[in-house]
């Protein structure tokens, strides 16, 4: 446990430490504790007897402390007093010798800069006599010693980086540069005689096949690794390099530029000038060129220099995508050449497209090309030539989708089994899915989130132009309600799902912010329109359905209902013969509808349908007729037996759907003791809590007290005062 004096002694260490210019902070610190201790004792409570051993405690260690900090003051005094005499004495030796000083640190500059120009005239013959021998290796190290990069303090120019030495660092950088040039020429000249004999990059090369020697190989890699580490100090930051006026990327290192020579001299041969193979509406040809050079060469670069390039020190290189780099920035230099010719072409233009988009998607597939790397769709994406993309796309579209709406069959469903047998697709819903899906495919491989962004406000104008179109075939009584319900419902769910697809949600991301609140979809609003429109159309089609069965259902609702006679209790009920042509017709139109329908539509329809007729049997017959106890179990047996059951062939549960036909039967059938108590508690002044926990007994949920006492009082069996 540290003392009351390891604590002053650290504090003062800290304070002071060893530099004696500071001793003055020694009182500082003292009057600072002497305050401390000072507050401490006024800020004491003695009434308290139990502090008086705590308070006495504190005295001593206090006393003990001040009388510490007192000796160590004393001692620190005469420490002091002694420093200052000894410094004066020293300060007078030092003016004595401070001009012998000056001249020794001058000689030992002097020494120093002698010295690296030794070295360098050292490293000058040993590069001399180097360069006549056959040790690559050895050439490469005594060039490193002259320059390897401006910060490294094992090489002469990196030493010199922050002297003030001009005429030494002039110096310094004509000979490296001088010798620069002598070593890159050799190893270049050996670099491109080892290629030639592997016929690199001639037409009869296949490396497949036919693998080079091991030792024309590692005599390869040497070089590259030589290629690798050599650098002209004004090299030390390569400025990007211009492809186009509007493509920059990093410059290509010098081992791969001269496995991309032969390619290059050979492209330049073929599609330049006035060569056959030089045509504008042919992109593929250089395209598939360059695919099939770089299916043959890539993985054997990597193999081969990558170790190479380790070995030098380029840990996150790659020469394999720096090679592949360089056979496609001759595709972007041939179309920055060709392309304004091209665009004035709508044709030509659009093949253009086409190939560069299928080319993208390949070197993306086979070879792992990064997105951030250039490529041929860095120069159709260029403003003006984007804007064009975008008009012909458009152009394009609409085109396609009047050809969709308008062909002979667009109308009829798809195979079923070519997608869920519950969804009843028109052929063309299918086709404009298709057509959207086939703009997203085509700007999907595009770099900047504003270019995608356009394509999908073209998405989305064209979604908004298919419903608007759909609308006007509708109203004009061309196509009826249950085919385009159909396309709208196939439309809205691929929508959907679309909206939770990561790159939307990236779309989203790019177009509202990555901090906004609530992530919606970017078709939210088109899906919201559908939706509506689909709602409508259902209600329509519904009432059309309803009122069908509303024109076959007079006979049944007035039919004698106050006057049937009692069933035969040995004989079974059967559907009342007014009911057979209202039910003919329900069983029709539900039978169509599931069949034309689909699923998910037709079960909306059907809740729809079952709604109304619950409604209308309930208002127009239920409300305006008497029933005897026969009619009201010939009700409860036409309602149950046959309507329910079949709605039960669309639904598990169809008495849900029919809540008031289903109270009002068991009203018009409780016996009549339950009846006639039910009536008096209802017409009593009870409590509403009270009418409705009798009306639960008897399991009436849906209606009102008031619509409970109107339906009983068409029972003929009570008479109401």
């Amino acid at each position: 446990m540290e003392t009351m004096e390891d604590c002053i002694l650290q504090r003062i260490n800290l304070e002071i430490g060893n530099d004696f210019k500071k001793l003055h902070r020694a009182a500082i610190i003292a009057e600072e504790y002497k305050a401390r201790l000072k507050n401490v004792a006024e800020n004491f409570n003695y009434d308290q007897e139990h502090n008086n051993s705590r308070f006495k405690t504190a005295f001593e260690c206090q006393e003990q402390a001040s009388d510490s900090i007192d000796f160590q003051m004393e001692k620190l005094n005469q420490f002091t007093e002694k420093l200052s005499q000894r410094i004066q004495k020293s300060s007078k030796a030092l003016k004595l010798v401070h001009k012998d000083l000056e001249q020794v640190r001058q000689l030992q500059q002097l020494a120093e800069y002698l010295h690296i120009i030794e070295e360098i005239k050292e490293l000058n013959n040993a590069l001399k006599n180097a360069l006549d021998g056959r040790d690559e290796t050895k050439i490469i190290n005594l060039y490193l010693n002259l320059y390897e990069e401006n910060n490294a303090e094992h090489c002469i120019l990196g030493r010199l980086c922050n002297v003030d030495a001009n005429f030494l660092k002039s110096f310094a950088n004509s000979t490296a540069s001088y010798w620069y040039g002598l070593i890159k020429e050799r190893f270049v000249r050996e670099f491109e005689l080892i290629l030639k004999s592997m016929r690199w990059g001639q037409k009869d090369q296949n490396l497949i096949h036919h693998k080079p020697s091991q030792d024309v190989v590692v005599k390869a890699q040497v070089l590259a690794g030589c290629l690798f580490l050599l650098k002209l100090p004004k090299e030390e930051d390569d400025p990007l390099e211009a492809i186009t006026a509007n493509i920059i990327c990093q410059p290509i290192s010098t081992p791969t530029k001269y496995l991309l020579a032969p390619f290059r001299q050979r492209f330049l041969y073929h599609f330049t000038g006035v060569k056959q193979t030089n045509r504008l509406d042919k992109p593929e040809w250089f395209y598939t060129q360059i695919l099939n050079w770089g299916k043959e060469t890539h993985l054997f670069v990597g193999q081969t220099f990558q170790p190479s390039a380790v070995k030098a020190g380029k840990i996150d290189f790659n020469i394999r995508l720096e090679f592949l780099r360089g056979l496609i920035q001759l595709t972007i230099e041939k179309l920055a050449t060709d392309i304004e010719e091209i665009s004035r072409d709508e044709n030509l233009f659009a093949h253009l497209l086409d190939e560069t988009l299928a080319f993208e998607a390949e070197i993306k597939e086979n070879f792992g090309y990064p997105t951030s790397f250039p490529s041929a769709i860095c120069v159709i994406t260029q403003p003006v030539y984007l804007l064009k993309w975008i008009s012909l796309e458009q152009r394009f579209c609409a085109e396609k989708m009047d050809a969709i709406l308008h062909a002979e069959n667009s109308w009829i469903l798809i195979d079923p089994n070519t997608f869920d047998d519950d969804l009843k697709i028109p052929k063309c819903a299918d086709q404009f899915v298709c057509l959207l899906e086939a703009i997203k495919d085509r700007y999907y491989s595009l770099i900047q989130p504003g270019h995608q962004l356009q394509f999908l406000d073209l998405q989305l104008k064209l979604i908004d132009d298919f419903r608007r179109r759909l609308v006007q075939l509708h109203s004009s009584g061309v196509i009826e309600s249950i085919p385009i319900l159909n396309a709208i419902n196939y439309v809205k769910m691929v929508l959907s799902e679309w909206g939770e697809n990561i790159h939307y949600l990236h779309l989203h991301a790019a177009l509202v912010g990555p901090n906004v609140d609530e992530v919606n979809s970017v078709f939210e609003h088109p899906v919201s329109e559908l939706e509506h429109w689909t709602q409508e159309l259902l209600k329509n089609l519904s009432t059309k359905a309803v009122n069908e069965i509303k024109a076959k259902s007079m006979a049944y609702r007035h039919d004698g209902w106050p006057n049937m006679p009692e069933q035969n209790s040995k004989e079974p009920f059967i559907l009342s013969p007014s009911a057979g042509e209202m039910f003919q017709v329900m069983v029709t139109i539900l039978h169509n509808l599931e069949r034309e329908l689909s699923a998910n539509l037709f079960n909306l329809t059907l809740r729809l349908i079952a709604k109304q007729i619950d409604d209308y049997i309930l208002d127009s017959m239920v409300m305006n007729n008497k029933f005897s106890p026969a009619g009201a179990a010939q009700f409860n047996y036409d309602m149950t037996r046959n309507m329910f059951a079949l709605f039960g062939q669309y639904s598990r549960r169809p008495d849900l759907l029919f809540k008031k036909i289903h109270d009002a039967n068991k009203l018009l059938n409780v016996s009549r003791g339950t009846a006639l108590l039910l009536c008096e508690t209802l017409n009593s002044n009870n409590s509403l809590e009270d009418e409705m926990k009798a009306l639960r007994e008897v399991g009436i949920v849906n209606f009102k007290p008031r619509t409970c006492i109107e339906i009983l009082e068409r029972r003929t069996d009570i008479r109401m005062y």
